[in-house]
């Protein structure tokens, strides 16, 4: 199973969890700003909500560029104050019904910079998402 582990991340916050979800299953994670080189059968997508809970414009754009060609299957992750989900924005950003997503997904706290939750994601949170993500995996090989 071919996996990819893509992220956007302002503060570091979502940069620092998407790595260790990465180092977790094998995968090195990497920014929006690399491009996939191949296609693959699961991505893992990591974001935040920003203002109004919505994505940042560069991760819509990214998700609604993507095709079933590229990608199977995507499972998202996010890192916020609030430890809001992402899924219903990268719902609404996939543009290609026949890419699967999962209704499951992992949030964390993340730090805003210079003001609250600044040891977020912790080591606990870490290995949180990284279970997250084998569940996820173990799922997508079943089907």
């Amino acid at each position: 199973m071919k996996i990819a582990v893509r992220y956007y991340s302002k503060s570091g916050s979502t940069k620092k969890l998407a790595e260790a979800l990465g180092a977790g299953i094998g995968v090195q994670a990497e920014s929006i700003e690399v491009p996939l080189s191949e296609p693959v059968d699961l991505l893992f997508i990591g974001g935040a909500p920003y203002i109004a809970s919505q994505l940042a414009p560069e991760l819509r754009h990214f998700i609604s560029q993507l095709t079933v060609n590229q990608v199977k299957a995507v499972a998202a992750f996010s890192t916020s104050n609030w430890k809001l989900s992402i899924h219903n924005q990268v719902k609404r950003s996939l543009k290609d019904p026949q890419i699967k997503l999962f209704d499951e997904t992992y949030q964390s706290r993340g730090a805003l910079k210079n003001l609250i939750n600044q040891t977020h994601p912790n080591l606990e949170e870490q290995a949180e998402a990284v279970n997250f993500a084998k569940q996820i995996i173990a799922e997508a090989k079943t089907k």
